[in-house]
């Protein structure tokens, strides 16, 4: 069987039996598999390319040090995801308890692109800011959801609750969207 037919899935659970046996070289391998799309998320949910790098390997950290115990009976991705979720309520809790310097949080210097490429950075950013206005569990949701392609019940494991839930903070993000971003938006046009 050639290495491009092997089910992602099953190789993450066969790496995750390696790295409880202490297999660094398996750690690596999962790290470089599910790092982008980690900190992708992460960056959506704290607005910060730095203190999402920081976040994720947080994660991979964690991940690391419950490796013995993991039960392969959900994909690898969603068990990262759900650090990751708990991670950001954690950051969160610990930023309303000590008031954020100036610079904190302030958007990250963006490289001069082209008058096309800067339309789409400003389509971007519109979507991003609307996106940060949404409450928590909605923002969460929808971003999980449209960045990270999970499905209804992979989100509802990784947030801790329901899918009906999940269904309602979902569609209440999307409306809240539509009304934030305007009738004239429209992904794709």
């Amino acid at each position: 069987m050639p290495e491009t037919d092997i089910d992602p899935d099953e190789d993450d659970r066969r790496l995750m039996a390696l790295v409880a046996a202490g297999d660094d070289d398996a750690l690596r391998l999962l790290v470089h598999r599910h790092h982008p799309r980690l900190v992708g998320y992460l960056a959506s949910q704290v607005g910060s390319q730095a203190t999402a790098e920081e976040l994720a390997l947080e994660v991979f950290i964690r991940l690391h040090r419950a490796a013995a115990r993991w039960r392969p009976e959900a994909k690898l991705s969603t068990y990262l995801f759900h650090i990751a979720h708990n991670l950001l309520l954690n950051e969160r809790r610990r930023r309303a308890r000590k008031p954020a310097s100036a610079l904190e949080g302030a958007p990250e210097p963006a490289d001069a692109a082209p008058r096309s490429q800067q339309a789409v950075a400003e389509i971007q950013e519109a979507f991003r800011h609307a996106v940060a206005q949404l409450p928590e569990e909605q923002r969460a949701a929808i971003v999980l959801l449209v960045q990270q392609d999970l499905s209804y019940e992979a989100i509802a494991e990784v947030m801790g609750v329901g899918v009906p839930a999940i269904k309602t903070w979902i569609h209440r993000a999307r409306l809240r969207l539509r009304e934030l971003l305007g009738p004239d938006f429209r992904p794709g046009s």
